[in-house]
């Protein structure tokens, strides 16, 4: 394997560890051992557990980033609903990891490995402002986004302690962005 094709391989081993078994168990020998590697291996190519954890939110933030800026073209083009771009925002921070990894990244404040997907956020708002859009999208993005994350981590218990439906935290986001933008 190329030096490339190793980083990959342990970036998808790593990812395929948070989705399977939670931010924990994202390890250099969980991931050598996932890979066929040796824990010095993966030392070179990451420099520690907090270069991994980079470079995994590295590579959810692009897919994350994807799903997220899809659905906000869509909508642009009148082919989707505030709904679709909430559940498109939702659907990638749960999908993906990036809510568990988000939080585990920051409870264990290694805050440097979070700026790949401060970086996506950033550009999601930067296209807006790029695209003369004087609606306050940046407040927008910044409640959906926690919202997104909060929902990931534990919308299911706060859900349940509630007695709300899991999509009731969708609603009011639909309707954070009907109270934030005048509609189109």
């Amino acid at each position: 394997m190329t030096q490339e094709e190793s980083r990959a391989a342990a970036v998808a081993a790593a990812r395929a560890l948070l989705l399977d078994q939670g931010a924990a168990a994202i390890t250099l020998k969980a991931v050598a051992a996932k890979i066929g590697r040796t824990h010095a291996n993966l030392l070179h190519h990451f420099g520690s557990v907090a270069g991994l954890h980079r470079a995994l939110a590295e590579d959810i933030a692009v897919t994350v980033s994807a799903s997220i800026t899809s659905a906000i073209a869509s909508r642009r083009q009148g082919l989707a609903t505030e709904r679709d771009v909430v559940d498109a925002m939702f659907d990638a921070f749960a999908r993906d990891g990036a809510g568990e990894l988000i939080g585990w990244i920051a409870l264990t404040r290694q805050r440097d490995a979070l700026k790949p997907v401060i970086e996506t956020i950033a550009a999601i708002v930067a296209d807006f402002t790029a695209s003369g859009d004087q609606r306050p999208m940046d407040k927008v993005t910044l409640g959906l986004v926690l919202l997104a994350v909060g929902d990931s981590l534990v919308g299911e218990e706060v859900s349940e302690g509630t007695g709300q439906t899991r999509e009731a935290v969708r609603e009011i986001a639909v309707r954070q962005i009907a109270a934030m933008v005048v509609q189109d």
